[in-house]
């Protein structure tokens, strides 16, 4: 059994057996703060930042250490933690890393940053972070080819692997073009749930991929996120 916390934007906890896994944890300025990281005090805590950009950086991460000093952070090498935190791995594209018993393989986004395909208590977690197929409307071609090629070279690296949890950008603002992403994963990879993400509050998105046409051989596969903070249990037998 899998537990996904939806916490806000591009924010998740995902519980499994032993680890507790938290990306991209994001406040929105102190607004919203969802965790009492105490209760979790009992298994090993790993939390990632794919980038430094404010929607997936949030300062906050780092109080946690004073509850919990084990505390482990893998933070992308764009981004720069207070001073006085312990427990730090610095991490680049391309790159396999290990922790105890927990492995991550890092991708190059082609915004910023990372993105992380994680594998802890025979469970392979992918999160995007800001790794997307950004096809804006307002851009020349030669752009979009280009984001749209690296997209794919960074996807078809995992096209051998099986994603049992995989958190995936779906931007409204890209208009018609927001399924992109998402439709070329799911396409290439065999992924048994997909979390929609960074789709800024508009939770109406679901709805939208559901009547879309693109996604009617993995629909059933996408999960409906109603709210900030909401929990999802995943039973053995969907992962």
């Amino acid at each position: 059994m899998i537990q996904v916390t939806y916490f806000h934007h591009s924010g998740f906890m995902v519980e499994t057996e032993k680890n507790c896994l938290i990306f991209d944890y994001f406040t929105e300025n102190g607004k919203y703060d969802f965790l009492d990281i105490s209760k979790y005090s009992s298994k090993k805590i790993v939390v990632f930042v794919s980038h430094f950009h404010q929607d997936h950086y949030d300062r906050k991460i780092f109080d946690w250490q004073k509850t919990i000093p084990q505390i482990q952070y893998v933070l992308s090498d764009d981004v720069t933690p207070i001073r006085t935190v312990q427990n730090v791995h610095k991490v680049h594209f391309g790159k396999i890393y290990q922790i105890d018993d927990i492995i991550i393989e890092t991708f190059h986004s082609n915004d910023e940053g990372v993105a992380f395909l994680v594998k802890a208590d025979n469970k392979v977690i992918y999160h995007a972070g800001d790794l997307n197929w950004w096809h804006w409307n307002g851009e020349n071609d030669k752009f979009n080819k280009g984001i749209a090629g690296m997209y794919k070279k960074e996807i078809d690296k995992m096209k051998d692997s099986v994603i049992d949890v995989a958190f995936v950008p779906v931007d409204p603002r890209l208009e018609e073009n927001y399924i992109l992403g998402l439709d070329y994963i799911m396409k290439t990879i065999k992924v048994k749930k997909a979390f929609p993400m960074h789709f800024w509050k508009k939770y109406d998105i679901y709805n939208t991929l559901q009547k879309d046409e693109r996604s009617v051989n993995y629909r059933n596969c996408v999960v409906s996120i109603q709210h900030m903070n909401e929990l999802f249990v995943i039973k053995e037998e969907e992962v």
